[in-house]
């Protein structure tokens, strides 16, 4: 059973995180709004991040502060951490989405847990940010999550979450996946299995099967990098109005944090995430 939101601690921690968000610089909001409308202060952000009486509130709180470049830094995560168990499902939802981007190893952990969430919308950001974080932690809760889930995004989510995984648990299921009724859930599993293993195959389950074996030891020896790639907004027509403007650089994929040859924390525009 989840806390209860009235808790004498959560709204001690409430108080403390705010208080320590309060007391951040906030020239760099500015940049979250359209040009002539007044940016909100961290310490504004904060106050509502931690609004007891209003989730819609929070919920623009916690997105506006993951979508900022200095989303990650630690007080705005111990606030995503905590209202991860948020009594209103859109705030789990956008604190699931700020983890994937902004946490570490351990938070896995954290959305593992949110994989049983009543709210199909929460199960399928929380899918999603597991596609961002490697954990092997991870590898159990999202094959059932594959197998079980009645929401066929949640299934397409967790199949793609599974290609970073060379484990032949993973590769079984992953052939499984691509009878599931739903066309998408077959497409992400079959771009798993490629990732996985540097082949090709249709996506019907029997050439993988003989392919497989017939290279029991060998079957991960070509495999690709597992990369995410990073929402890119696109330009608007005032955008593309403006020639004397440089566009900004296509976004890179990123290797999950957790995984060989990741960097570590996400790093937004400006290289301050």
């Amino acid at each position: 059973m989840r806390k209860r939101w009235h808790t004498p601690g959560s709204i001690a921690g409430f108080m403390l995180i705010t208080l320590a968000l309060s007391g951040c610089s906030g020239k760099d909001l500015k940049t979250l709004l359209p040009d002539g409308l007044t940016a909100p202060t961290p310490g504004e952000m904060a106050r509502q991040m931690f609004n007891l009486y209003d989730p819609d509130k929070r919920r623009e709180a916690v997105n506006r502060l993951s979508a900022a470049p200095y989303g990650g830094k630690d007080p705005y995560l111990k606030g995503y951490r905590l209202l991860i168990d948020d009594p209103d499902p859109t705030v789990r939802a956008a604190c699931a989405t700020a983890l994937g981007l902004h946490g570490d190893v351990e938070d896995a952990d954290r959305l593992i847990l949110r994989l049983q969430d009543e709210a199909t919308f929460v199960r399928w950001e929380v899918a999603k940010a597991l596609q961002k974080i490697h954990n092997e932690r991870a590898i159990k809760p999202l094959t059932e999550s594959l197998k079980n889930d009645p929401d066929p995004d949640v299934r397409m989510a967790s199949a793609t979450a599974l290609g970073q995984y060379t484990d032949r648990g993973v590769f079984n299921v992953l052939i499984g996946a691509l009878e599931d009724p739903h066309y998408s859930v077959v497409i992400a599993a079959h771009r798993s299995l490629k990732t996985q293993t540097g082949q090709d195959f249709p996506p019907d389950g029997q050439p993988w099967l003989q392919w497989a074996r017939e290279n029991k030891t060998t079957i991960f020896a070509n495999k690709d990098q597992y990369t995410w790639k990073p929402y890119q907004k696109g330009q608007t027509w005032w955008d593309k109005v403006q020639v004397w403007k440089k566009p900004p650089p296509p976004v890179q994929p990123k290797i999950p944090t957790g995984a060989a040859g990741s960097t570590g924390k996400m790093q937004l525009p400006d290289g301050s995430g």
